[in-house]
């Protein structure tokens, strides 16, 4: 078991992480449509495109979010004509969503961002054994359970 001051180390650098991360998250990014997207709307997109003609509900859980904060979100998208809102010709209450042209252009470019994010990753991992893999699995683990139980309790 690691003492303090290593718990201590790690748990800085993880919070250095966490405000890096937050900043990135909140600055808009091209990918590749021309539209300067945020983080919630093109991980809305990610899941669109990866599960054409999911409905509100399902999209809504996907994303851990409510169903009004979807449904705005996918107005704005449709606005801006990344996103096509249908009705589901068996049942003309629901709403099904897929991307558009111009919506696909925008996912397709954020998969080549992940793609050369796990690339580079790759390459800064790449000696890494199989044990030193899973202890950080298990550390990552360790911290998500511990962020789970804390915000639990709010």
């Amino acid at each position: 078991m690691a003492d303090t001051p290593d718990i201590l180390q790690l748990s800085a650098a993880w919070i250095r992480i966490l405000n890096k991360m937050d900043a990135m998250e909140k600055c808009p990014r091209d990918f590749g449509s021309g539209d300067l997207l945020h983080c919630s709307e093109i991980h809305t997109m990610m899941v669109i495109g990866k599960r054409p003609d999911i409905n509100i509900t399902d999209l809504a859980a996907a994303l851990g979010i409510t169903k009004s904060a979807i449904s705005q979100m996918v107005t704005r998208l449709a606005g801006r004509n990344l996103v096509e809102k249908r009705r589901n010709p068996d049942n003309d209450k629901e709403i099904l969503l897929r991307l558009t042209p111009h919506g696909t252009i925008a996912y397709l470019g954020h998969e080549q961002y992940h793609a050369k994010i796990y690339v580079r990753m790759q390459e800064k991992l790449g000696d890494m054994t199989p044990g030193q893999f899973r202890f950080i699995a298990t550390f990552l683990g360790a911290i998500e359970e511990t962020a789970d139980e804390f915000s639990q309790e709010q």
